[in-house]
């Protein structure tokens, strides 16, 4: 099966067959980097298809991968994307430390894909949840990123949602993007718009573990607005 064919299978219900076949040709020695790209991403939509407290194995093999991809082109545009996007997702599991010092390697990862394709939409969105996350710092952890940065970062719960919102022009179904558009609107307190965007999350139909607990998550919000 091709490269082109394997593509077919992401976003889809036939994303295993996609998957064996890559596992099948580094089995045979390949690990060229359209191989390892395209096992990055695979890992990536599988673990979104598992339990959560399943998820962080497969997020991190999936950024061996990405990683391994980026050793061998440091330049590849699919490598550094989804080197980012598992870098940002292997983030949700670290103690703050440990996350506050990752952060300044996946910014520097999602600087270099966007200058390469500034409209990705999952970029806009990545670079959104960056900002978000700068925002959301507490005092003590703004203390704490300042010895890791030069000059610490700081973002707006605004400037985070413009990316958001960027992302929501070209793809308004994603649920994951509403849900952060949500969360935004709701910590500058704006609940008008924070009950538009969760209540077009709350009626798309989940595909995924993760999708689901998007959507449990919105309801819970809007229960509180």
């Amino acid at each position: 099966m091709s490269f082109d064919e394997i593509d077919k299978t992401f976003g889809t219900k036939n994303r295993d067959q996609g998957f064996e076949l890559l596992k099948a040709r580094i089995a045979k020695g390949d690990r060229s980097v359209e191989v390892l790209w395209r096992m990055a991403q695979m890992m990536h939509e599988r673990s979104a298809c598992m339990p959560k407290a399943q998820r962080k194995a497969a997020i991190d093999d999936g950024l061996k991968f990405a990683e391994e991809a980026v050793q061998k082109d440091p330049s590849h545009f699919k490598s550094l994307k989804w080197n980012a996007v598992l870098t940002g997702q292997a983030t949700e599991y670290m103690a703050t430390k440990e996350k506050l010092e990752c952060s300044k390697k996946f910014k520097e990862l999602l600087d270099k894909a966007l200058a390469k394709e500034p409209k990705d939409t999952a970029l806009l969105h990545l670079r959104g949840r960056y900002k978000y996350s700068v925002a959301s710092l507490t005092w003590l952890e703004k203390k704490l990123a300042s010895t890791f940065y030069q000059q610490p970062p700081s973002h707006s719960y605004e400037e985070a949602n413009e990316d958001f919102l960027a992302a929501y022009k070209v793809n308004p179904k994603w649920m994951e993007n509403l849900f952060y558009i949500g969360k935004c609107y709701v910590a500058v307190k704006d609940k008008a718009n924070a009950k538009k965007y969760l209540g077009e999350l709350i009626d798309i139909e989940p595909y995924s573990d993760a999708e689901q607990e998007f959507l449990d998550d919105a309801k819970a919000m809007l229960n509180k607005l």
